[in-house]
Parts: C-alpha cells; structure tokens; sequence
C-alpha cells in the first residue's frame, strides 16, 4: 500500500506503508488512521512506483483512490497506458473520492486505459462499496459498452449509466467529458442484458438517450450519440383542417416541461416547429378547441442531432349548438354539457343576441346531457348527440312543457 505524503512541495514524497505480501490488518489501519496528508498530488509517480512492485510473472489488481487530481504535471493516463503497451500484468481500478464537482477525465482515462473500472463515491459507504467491487473483480471482462458522444461536430461531455434490464442494479457508469482519451468511453461488462442512459452535461435541457443492450461472449456494444440540436415537426388538424392545439415537449418519463408552443390553425404555425437537443422526449398534444378532447402522448420521441424528426395528431370532433327561447324571444341562459362520466365538458351564456344564442360548441363525438338554467328564472333539461364533421342544433323553448 502506497501513501503521498507530508512534504507540501515535494512530487517525489511517496510512502510505502505495506509491501506486497500478507496484512496485518490492525497495524495497517493504525498507521492509516494516523496519516495528516497535505500538500501535492503525485498520481502518476504513485502510479509508476506501484508498477515497479508488480509482479510480471501474475496478473496483478491496483486500486487507485485519490480525492484529488494530478498537481505535479504528469499523466496518469499516459503512464498507465505505456505500461499497458509494454506488457505489465495488471488491472487498475480508479476510485475518486469526494471529486463530483470536479473534471475527473485523468482519473477516468487511467481506469480505462488500464482495463479497469473507475468508481466515485462521495462518502464512507460508498467508498467501502466501491473497494468492495474492485475486489471482486481480480479479472475483468471481455465485453465492452463503448459510447462516444459528439454535438455540432465536437466532442460532447455526457454521464453514462448502465443498469441490468432484470433488476435496475447499477453495474457501471462513468463520463465521456470532452477528451478523445475517455470519449467514446469503454466500460468492461459482463454478459447479460442492460439498459443503458446518456445524458448530455451543460446542455439545455438535460437530454437524454436510453436504449437496451446485450454482452454475448465478450461481444462490443458501441453507439456513439450526437446531441446536436434536431427539431420535432408536429402538425395537428381537426377533421383534417388545420386546428389549434398547446404542444408541450416533456422529458422522456416525466412531467418536466423543456419546451412547447402553440400550432394555431394557420399554415405560418403548423406544422410547429420545436428546436431541440438531441435526446429522448415524450410529447403532449392539448387541443385548443375541443374542451372536452383527450390529450394524446407520443411517447419515446427520438430527436437527432440536425434532423427533423416529424408528428401528427388528428382531433374528431363535432359542432353543437344550443338555442334558448321563449316563443320568438331569445332567452339569456347558462349552458352546461355533459358527458356519460358526469363531467361537465363545455357551455356557457346564451345571452339575447342572436350573434350568442343559439350558444356554439366543439365537442367529441357521443351524447350529452344538456342542462339549460334561465338567468333569475327556469330550469330544463335535455340530450343532444354530437357527430363527427357534423354539425347539430337544438332548441329549448322555456314556453314548452
């Protein structure tokens, strides 16, 4: 076991607290706990002394765990992936330690570049979680998940996670950031079946890809994900004319709104046109002009990176109208529609005027219950169906039984 320690200058001041052998564990975690680290982080020459004790005739697992990064100008990277190239027998596992707000690319590029995994644990449990895995896996996989992430024609820093598709445990993850030596970014898995998510970083919206996957003997699984901003196109008619309808782009499996508007019923606004990152959405289409219409959800949209990626949605309706009199008079009234759930979908004054009275609906096609209350006066009701591109009307005349 290797220790950097007290010189808060010094690049060279490495410690062995342990050789290569058996522990004593009691005397180990004494000297541990009476450790006081300060000054710089020598990674990569705490690397290459841990490489000097390998031994070549093995197969030889080292753990890395820093709460820091390189502060004495080497690569870490680098030196890892030159002993790869020089056949040193070893896997490296990279744990960083309280290091989430910080750019870990060294620390992740040194896990791949030596065949390992790298883990970020915030705390105790998770640190003892992390060293935990690493010790089970003196060996690692021959199957790889490769994901490279690009946006606009350059690299684009993304997290990647990767669950088993049986259970939803966690089995790997990591970030490509925006270096050719972790994007695409490798991560050993062993065979099974996985779903895997990519999730831009610094990108409006926070966009997101999920797609499912399988390692077979070893096999690679590569998929590189451009979050190039795309465009929904998404064109909403009533009875095959153009319609109004409120468009809201949600985050996929959620209620997150990131984007929407509004389609009018003028060609200059629909088809809508909405601007995206490149991702995975679900998006919700509101009519306008039907109360009572449901409200469908195109689940799992898929928008790529400079591509168009286009929706439609027809709404049925019907018109109703509603006349109130009594004899030749217009009557002023309050109209309410309602459906076989007992809801009340739609209405409103009648007033006096013939340019209000008979009081004009849009509504889905099916019956109603139609209740009419005279301002200050009488009560009635009645039923009325409503057929799809049609239009109806009906009369309560309040002088009629």
């Amino acid at each position: 076991m290797l220790h950097t320690v007290i010189d808060a200058g010094d690049c060279e001041d490495i410690e062995v607290l342990s050789e290569v052998a058996s522990v004593d564990k009691a005397a180990l975690k004494s000297t541990i706990n009476s450790i006081n680290p300060k000054g710089k982080t020598p990674i990569t020459s705490s690397i290459n002394t841990a490489l000097d004790m390998v031994d070549e005739n093995g197969n030889t697992s080292l753990v890395l765990i820093s709460d820091g990064l390189e502060t004495c100008g080497l690569d870490p990277c680098s030196a890892v992936r030159q002993a790869k190239e020089t056949g040193v027998p070893f896997v490296l596992h990279v744990v960083g330690f309280d290091v989430a707000s910080e750019d870990t690319t060294q620390l992740e590029c040194a896990a791949q570049a030596g065949g390992g995994l790298f883990f970020s644990a915030n705390n105790a449990p998770e640190l003892s979680d992390a060293l935990q895995t690493a010790y089970e896996k003196p060996t690692i996989p021959d199957g790889r998940l490769i994901i490279g992430a690009t946006a606009d024609g350059a690299l684009q820093d993304a997290i990647v996670r990767v669950e088993t598709k049986s259970t939803g445990e966690h089995v790997a993850g990591g970030r490509t950031y925006v270096s050719a030596d972790t994007n695409p970014r490798q991560m050993p898995i062993d065979d099974g079946s996985y779903t895997a998510t990519v999730q831009a970083v610094g990108v409006k919206g926070t966009p997101t890809f999920s797609f499912d996957f399988e390692i077979v003997d070893g096999s690679q699984v590569e998929r590189t994900f451009d979050f190039s901003a795309g465009e929904i196109v998404i064109k909403v008619t009533r009875n095959g004319e153009l319609s109004d309808a409120v468009v809201s782009v949600l985050r996929k499996g959620e209620r997150t709104n990131v984007a929407g508007g509004r389609t009018y019923a003028t060609p200059n606004n629909n088809p809508k046109t909405i601007k995206l990152a490149a991702g995975t959405y679900d998006v919700k289409v509101k009519s306008v002009e039907i109360r009572n219409a449901p409200e469908p959800l195109f689940e799992d949209v898929v928008v790529n990176g400079s591509a168009q990626t286009p929706l439609e949605h027809n709404f049925e309706s019907g018109e109703l109208g509603v006349e109130v009199r009594r004899g030749d008079t217009l009557v002023d009234s309050v109209v309410a529609i309602i459906d076989a759930s007992g809801k009340n979908v739609g209405g409103g004054r009648t007033y006096t005027s013939a340019s209000s009275n008979p009081k004009r609906m849009t509504l889905v096609a099916g019956d109603y219950v139609v209740r009419v209350s005279e301002v200050r006066g009488e009560r009635r009701e009645t039923t009325a169906t409503v057929t799809t591109g049609e239009s109806s009307s009906i009369v309560v005349d309040l002088d009629q039984p």
